[in-house]
């Protein structure tokens, strides 16, 4: 039941994935294919009424705002899944650490699931249809992957759920609670991404805003606020640049994140090992 359980929450994760990944792709395709109005902006070309001119320049910001509200609900839903994974992490360390009896396993039956079992590994569990289209390999080919992958699972399940066996050993606990400070850094940079592309979000929809209300003495108070009382020239420059800023940012961000988080990561590791 245990490897069943396992095998059929991996595939649905996946399936899920797959689809979430559908869904994001098509956003960052639109977003890609809009931004060449934007950078052509940043060259006065669609001010010399080129490519659509300055309508166009709006349409195009007007469909990167739609879809940047979906990866911005889900900029937030991951920061918060990564740092609740990182407490439960640290939750489940603190329970088995060097649990050798079978006492702690009867009061939870449901310790070992597709999470922990994944944790549980040296590097991890990445089943090969996780890494592989079905189409790459025919069907009995497949047959015999899916087989070895049972017994696999099958074989690791035995020795996590023999009662002499340690659930969590020291190397284990060591490794699990970097594992989950390097995934707590990764949930709060997801809340920078999150910042950095709310700025940018709200940058770009002052043009599309002043765009439509164009006369500074006849508008809306809504309007006026959310200009926060600037004339439509100034929120359109200033929005633009803060647009165009947060989004220079981001991909620093993302380029030199890993460097720091592997090396925040081996540090808290480092001293640690200094301590014992």
């Amino acid at each position: 039941p245990k490897v069943a359980m396992i095998i059929q929450n991996s595939i649905m994760k996946e399936a899920n994935s797959a689809f979430r990944d559908t869904l994001v792709g098509f956003c960052v395709m639109s977003i890609g294919i809009s931004f060449f109005w934007l950078f052509a902006n940043s060259l006065h070309i669609t001010a010399a009424g080129w490519i659509g001119g300055l309508p166009a320049l709006i349409h195009a910001l007007t469909v990167m705002e739609i879809v940047s509200v979906p990866l911005l609900y889900w900029m937030i839903k991951d920061a918060a899944k990564l740092i609740k994974q990182s407490i439960k992490i640290e939750a489940f360390v603190a329970k088995y650490n060097n649990t050798t009896s079978d006492d702690k396993k009867k009061e939870d039956h449901d310790w070992l699931n597709l999470e922990t079992f994944s944790l549980l590994q040296d590097n991890g569990w990445t089943p090969f249809w996780a890494v592989s289209a079905a189409s790459a390999v025919d069907e009995m080919a497949e047959e015999k992957l899916i087989v070895k992958e049972v017994e696999g699972i099958e074989r690791k399940v035995k020795i996590l759920t023999d009662n002499k066996s340690k659930v969590v050993s020291d190397v284990a606990a060591d490794r699990l609670l970097s594992t989950a400070k390097k995934t707590k850094l990764e949930g709060y940079r997801e809340y920078l991404y999150f910042l950095l592309n709310f700025i940018a979000f709200y940058g770009y929809l002052l043009g599309v805003v002043v765009y439509y209300f164009d006369k500074d003495d006849d508008q809306h108070s809504f309007v006026t606020f959310l200009k926060f009382g600037s004339t439509n020239e100034m929120a359109d420059w200033s929005g633009n640049f803060a647009g165009d800023l947060m989004w220079t940012i981001e991909p620093i961000v993302i380029l030199s994140s890993p460097f720091a988080l592997n090396y925040m990561t081996k540090s808290s590791a480092n001293v640690k090992v200094k301590s014992d």
